[in-house]
Parts: C-alpha cells; structure tokens; sequence
C-alpha cells in the first residue's frame, strides 16, 4: 500500500476537504504539480484550474481550484483557495455561458480585459472539471 499524507483544502466558506490521500496532481503558476507523500517542502501559487486527487485504494476525485497558494510539507499539503468545486456542483450550461461572454468581452475594448481572461480561465476550469466527472 502507497504512503499517504494529509490534505487540506480550505476555502472562505470553510474547510473543503481534509482527508489522507496517495497523491494530488494540482495547476502551480510553472505547470502541474504532483504531490505525494514525504514531498520536499514548497510554498507555490495555485492556478486556475483543475486538481485530481488520488486515495491510497487508487479511487479518484477531481475539482477545481479558482487560484491561491500551497503550502506542502512531507507529512501534510494545505491548500488556501479563493475557491473550490466538486463537478456536481458546476453547472455546465452556466459555465458554457460565462466561457462565451468572456471571449465576447475580450474582443470589446470597453471591458477589463485581464478580467475577462481570468472569467475566461474560471470557466474553462469548470467545463474541463465537469467533463471529466
């Protein structure tokens, strides 16, 4: 049996997940990142994007992350996030939507872009999360 670790995920509405698990492959601003047990202590940003959580019986689970930063020690990874997702809690046509508003405003002068690109980056993390349920 594969070692596990701890995995805290908290968010501003409280604590996510927090359970013991072989391996979570996240999005760090250089890449994907996977951490198992026993990792070399890191601090990194999280991007936006999906994660994918591995359990010692090889069971999966996967999310999304809406940016924040990790903090991974070999015993423990604690992630602080602006938000997280399980797919069942995405709604697909509503994110579809957000997908095809941001790009609209991306192209428009009027609008913010740098938010656009992050609604854009947001929605595109929720149909890749909710697709691969």
């Amino acid at each position: 049996m594969a070692e596990t670790f701890r995995l805290k995920i908290i968010a501003p509405t409280g604590i996510f997940f927090d359970d013991d698990i072989e391996r979570i492959v996240i999005r760090g601003s250089e890449g994907e990142l996977a951490v198992l047990a026993e990792h070399t202590p890191l601090t990194t940003t999280v991007a936006i994007g999906t994660f994918n959580i591995i359990f010692a019986d090889k069971k999966k689970k996967c999310g999304t992350l809406l940016g924040g930063v990790a903090t991974i020690n070999p015993r423990e990874t604690i992630i602080l996030t602006d938000a997280a997702e399980w797919p069942e809690e995405i709604d697909l046509k509503r994110a579809e939507e957000a997908k095809e508003r941001a790009l609209k405003r991306i192209q428009d002068e009027k609008y913010d872009t740098a938010r656009a690109q992050v609604a854009l980056k947001r929605a595109i993390a929720r149909i890749n999360t909710k697709k691969e349920l």
